[in-house]
């Protein structure tokens, strides 16, 4: 059995077409089953992912990707966004002083956005949103 990498136009599709039909997935790895049964059913060598579909997921409009995160102990520096790699910018406010003081980080790209303790993602959920 050769294994088959489906296109990434084909797996949008797909992740379109299991988001439609149950609205919201709860877990990364409910979504990747799901898109792989479907996938399957065109081709059985088809394989994909957990981190390629998220990945695919993150890029539909259509589809708002949420993380919970874990709670840390101690204040650690964000470099890219636990969910999709794309840059982190601080998330500042000023305090009494009129000094600047950091309050967390929030991703340029995608809807993460973390306290000074929430920081990596432990579960994901993927939900549809309908276009207007």
């Amino acid at each position: 059995m050769d294994k088959k990498i489906p296109s990434k136009a084909k797996l949008e599709d797909v992740v379109m077409q299991v988001l439609s039909s149950h609205l919201k997935v709860n877990s990364q790895e409910e979504l990747s089953r799901l898109v792989l049964k479907r996938l399957k059913r065109e081709n059985k060598d088809y394989v994909a992912s957990p981190v390629r579909v998220k990945r695919i997921a993150l890029d539909i409009p259509e589809i708002e990707v949420k993380a919970k995160t874990k709670k840390t102990v101690r204040l650690q520096k964000i470099n890219k966004c636990p969910i999709c790699h794309s840059k982190i910018e601080p998330l500042e406010v000023k305090n009494l002083a009129d000094r600047k003081v950091l309050i967390g980080y929030q991703c340029t790209s995608c809807a993460y956005q973390s306290d000074l303790e929430a920081f990596m993602p432990m579960k994901y959920s993927f939900v549809y949103r309908q276009t207007r």
